[in-house]
């Protein structure tokens, strides 16, 4: 569970819940497996989040064990996940983001982005690509926000991408 450290902060969402964002290790697995078991609907993009319970574990350990992880909190709650993937001696990373359908649309999925884009600078990477729905608006609409562009014309998924 995320303490208000210093590796943490606090923030304020738009329905005036108070949330704690910070980075995430394999410490914390058990909040990410609830969030996740919970999340609606699963296999949402790409079969992710896998609808099966072990499947679904194995893939959330994957990330945490290959990607830079950050997580928002409600309480004792986790609420939004985010990872970057990066591969060794490349200057580019995969962005993936889940936020609990009960706090969609409340500015999680910008403060996550927004860490994790951080996170990238320091890192010194070039690029970040991501894959999302072509109808998913609400998430076109955040990646765009936030500098990410269109790189194809896919019908069912796009792929964008955000140059640093």
């Amino acid at each position: 569970m995320l303490k208000p450290e210093s590796d943490s902060r606090t923030i304020t969402d738009k329905t005036g819940r108070t949330l704690i964002l910070g980075c995430c290790s394999k410490d914390e697995i058990g909040g990410l497996v609830e969030m996740y078991d919970a999340f609606q609907p699963k296999a949402i993009t790409q079969g992710l989040p896998p609808m099966e319970s072990g499947a679904r574990r194995a893939w959330i350990e994957h990330l945490l064990d290959h990607g830079q992880n950050f997580q928002a909190q409600h309480g004792s709650k986790v609420i939004g996940h985010s990872c970057l993937i990066t591969t060794l001696g490349e200057a580019n990373g995969e962005y993936v983001i889940f936020v609990h359908h009960e706090y969609r649309n409340s500015g999680v999925g910008t403060e996550l982005t927004i860490l994790t884009l951080k996170r990238a600078h320091e890192l010194c990477l070039r690029e970040i690509w991501l894959t999302v729905e072509a109808l998913n608006f609400r998430a076109i609409k955040l990646y765009r926000k936030v500098g990410f562009q269109f790189c194809d014309c896919g019908e069912r998924e796009r792929t964008m991408m955000l140059r640093l």
